[in-house]
């Protein structure tokens, strides 16, 4: 049996007050999710917006080295 026939035969069970209270769970977690899958896509566009090309290929792997001159570590 799938979980959505589970959770409907267990729905008759519940009072009107627990029916209410269920919606409002299931319906704050949807709305959270699209507001997250939101918030990814502004901040995806906000770091594509920021983009610099340094022409340097290690940059975030050694940027100790770039930013305080500190040796390059290995590899």
């Amino acid at each position: 049996m799938s979980i959505k026939e589970l959770i409907k035969q267990e729905l008759d069970y519940l009072s009107e007050e627990d029916l209410q209270e269920f919606y409002q769970v299931i319906k704050s977690r949807s709305q959270r999710e699209v507001n997250n899958k939101n918030n990814n896509d502004e901040l995806g566009d906000l770091l594509e917006k920021c983009q610099v090309s340094t022409g340097i290929t290690d940059l975030a792997e050694q940027h100790d080295h770039y930013l305080y001159g500190t040796p390059k570590r290995g590899n």
